[in-house]
């Protein structure tokens, strides 16, 4: 049933999940490299700062000296480091050994009234750090001021990460061949699996199990269940065949002495009330719907015992056509119209296909056509081409079949709705699909212009598309 969720395979899913996996490694190394660039600048700004309150705090007697507290901060200096400040109240006194810029002391300590801790800010094409704090001497509060240049640093870590961004995509390539091998060896065992499986379909089950010592620990009790399961199957369809064997011979054998018998009464007609004489006949045409309902079991048994696929050789398609119309009986072969469509010739087409089983499926279809169509309507039957497949097509101007049970009529003892009244046992489209299945081939019931239906049973084309010469 489709619930509208798009269904993807394990492989697409593992290749993900490993690029997922992937990409969030290298994205959580990234902001790690970020936070430890930036808790290293923090650090090494906050140990500056205690180191100047400490010296602040153990040289109280320099408070009101500020040549002394200039000497005090040059231990600190640096080409990038700036250090300066001021008592409260007393902006304009400053003490320091270096002064930035005014613009840039004004940012600094209008930044640093908002926050105490470490921050980074842009001034024009430089980057610098900033801390501020407060200690207090003989009283007075005095508020001193850490501008830390770090332009180089931060380009630096720039560089760094745009670095580790091309390894990360380097990597990532490498792990996506990497991943798709491996990938690539986990999924082989349930390839195999999957391969045993499509054997059931097709009914070739001996000699399929699964190998157990193949195949990894999470796997085998799935694989002893479905060898289990193809046990099951191959004794079931071996009893089914035996079944269908046994019962075709005993109901033949059974039809046989049915119709002698009633052949017999019937040929002393003269003997026969004219109702004796009507009922006989409807055990006439009973006994040959019988017949061919077994000989049509017997058919789809046989085509799905066997073991090996039919094997196909190029069938001339005008041979074909002729040779069905001479298998059907005599009273419908006057009925059977041969198209042959413009700039198509029928003598220079060829098809892939098994002789007696495309012939069957022909025959089948066209007895099919003549029992839905008016007796006095014709039944045509002609040939198209496409890139791949010659269609052979059977048309009937009878009721037609409603677009929703044409899938169903397939299925075995299935018929349509408009099929009343009309004698059939609902297996001839199951046999003629069983065929063409094994040929490789297809079969589909399409609309038919003015009523009626047209049955196309697709054959491969033998040779390239200039081998089925077409003159336009």
């Amino acid at each position: 049933m489709n619930t509208g969720v798009e269904q993807t395979s394990i492989r697409r899913r593992l290749q993900r999940t490993a690029w997922l996996a992937v990409f969030l490694g290298y994205g959580v190394m990234l902001v790690v490299n970020v936070q430890l660039f930036k808790q290293q600048r923090n650090h090494r700004q906050l140990v500056t700062m205690q180191r100047v309150e400490r010296e602040l705090r153990s040289n109280v007697a320099l408070a009101g000296q500020p040549l002394e507290l200039q000497s005090l901060f040059g231990s600190f200096s640096s080409s990038n480091l700036a250090l300066w400040g001021h008592f409260a109240g007393q902006q304009s006194a400053d003490v320091a050994l270096t002064h930035p810029s005014v613009d840039l002391r004004q940012k600094a300590e209008q930044l640093a009234q908002n926050q105490s801790r470490p921050q980074l800010f842009r001034n024009r094409k430089s980057i610098y750090m900033l801390t501020s704090g407060v200690v207090s001497l003989n009283g007075n509060s005095f508020r001193f001021y850490l501008l830390d240049n770090v332009s180089a640093e931060v380009a630096f870590q720039r560089q760094l990460n745009a670095l580790l961004l091309l390894v990360a995509a380097l990597a990532a390539l490498v792990s996506f061949f990497v991943q798709r091998r491996g990938i690539d060896r986990v999924l082989q065992p349930l390839r195999q699996l999957e391969e045993t499986l499509e054997l059931f379909p097709s009914k070739r089950l001996q000699g399929q199990a699964i190998d157990l010592n193949q195949l990894p620990r999470e796997l085998k009790p799935l694989a002893v269940a479905v060898n289990q399961l193809r046990d099951r199957l191959a004794d079931s369809f071996k009893r089914q065949q035996q079944f269908a064997s046994e019962m075709s011979h005993e109901l033949r054998n059974s039809i046989t002495v049915i119709a002698g018998y009633n052949r017999r009464l019937l040929r002393r007609a003269e003997n026969l009330t004219e109702d004796q004489h009507r009922q006989l006949l409807i055990v006439e045409e009973e006994v040959q719907r019988l017949g061919q309902l077994v000989t049509n079991l017997v058919a789809i048994s046989r085509a799905e015992s066997r073991h090996q696929p039919i094997d196909c050789e190029p069938l001339c398609i005008a041979d074909l056509f002729q040779q069905s119309i001479n298998l059907v009986e005599g009273s419908m072969q006057q009925r059977i119209v041969v198209m042959a469509h413009e700039g198509i010739d029928l003598q220079a087409i060829h098809g892939l296909a098994d002789r007696a089983s495309v012939l069957q499926c022909l025959v089948q279809l066209i007895d099919n056509a003549c029992k839905y169509s008016p007796e006095a309507s014709t039944v045509e039957i002609s040939c198209s081409l496409d890139a791949q497949m010659v269609c052979l097509r059977v048309r009937d101007h009878g009721p037609g079949i409603p677009a929703d049970e044409r899938e169903a009529v397939f299925e075995r003892f299935r018929r349509g709705r408009n099929s009343a009244g009309i004698p059939g046992s609902g297996l001839g489209l199951s046999l003629v699909q069983t065929f063409a299945d094994q040929m490789d081939g297809s079969v589909r019931i399409d609309d038919a212009e003015g009523g009626g239906v047209v049955v196309v049973l697709g054959l491969r084309r033998s040779g390239s598309l200039e081998s089925n010469p077409l003159h336009h």
